[in-house]
């Protein structure tokens, strides 16, 4: 009984390696909100809070996009940053410049690198045109979702072509209903590939599992 529990204990400490925690409020494409984009509302967002758990390594993101409004191409580019309750603290990830074709109905995704977040810790994730403030014409609406992003509410800011002041004022408007349909990815910081410990600890306790249980069958 004690080998049997010790080899349980084996593979679950194994199998941690793989965990991993996934916010996704996405039920369907659902047009929402006014329009994105120049020279409609500048930044939209989506507040969240960070798992109170080890997995607090933020591997990737993503943003829900609904039909657009005006055709044309939106230049964009995505952000994390820490949430103070009224508007962006520090800014903490800034994708590089984004052509979104704005065809309608699509995910747009971000891959951070790995960004560790702080357990509990309330955070935005936002969309904002007012880097490339006036270099395309496209207007998109975004797709709502449900109220399951932990700490989730919606976010706008027209704030045009000032992107300092997403750091200095009050938004226009936070907490909002329905939420934005968003994707985030978290994991312990080893990514989603076990490191070659993790592989040996796992292969080793399923081994010891198999000989154990044929012995007994023996």
């Amino acid at each position: 009984m004690r080998k049997t529990l010790l080899l349980i204990a084996v593979l679950l400490f194994a199998v941690s390696g793989f965990a991993q925690v996934n916010y996704n409020n996405f039920n369907g494409y659902a047009p929402y909100w006014n329009p994105f984009g120049n020279p409609n509302t500048a930044t939209y967002g989506e507040t969240f809070t960070a798992p109170n758990s080890p997995n607090t390594n933020l591997a990737d993101f993503g943003f829900y996009m609904a039909g657009p409004q005006t055709a044309g191409n939106i230049e964009l580019g995505a952000y994390i940053a820490t949430w103070t309750g009224t508007h962006a603290g520090n800014l903490l990830y800034s994708s590089p410049e984004y052509n979104y074709p704005n065809t309608g109905n699509a995910e747009i995704q971000f891959n951070t690198g790995g960004l560790q977040l702080t357990p509990g810790a309330n955070y935005v994730m936002f969309l904002s045109v007012s880097q490339y403030y006036g270099q395309s014409s496209g207007l998109s609406f975004v797709s709502s979702g449900s109220a399951t992003i932990p700490g989730g509410g919606f976010a706008y800011y027209n704030n045009a072509g000032n992107f300092s002041e997403l750091f200095t004022n009050g938004w226009d408007n936070y907490g909002l209903t329905p939420n934005w349909a968003v994707n985030l990815d978290f994991n312990s910081g080893s990514g989603s590939t076990p490191e070659p410990g993790t592989l040996a600890l796992l292969g080793t306790g399923l081994l010891g599992a198999i000989g154990y249980m044929r012995r007994k069958l023996l």
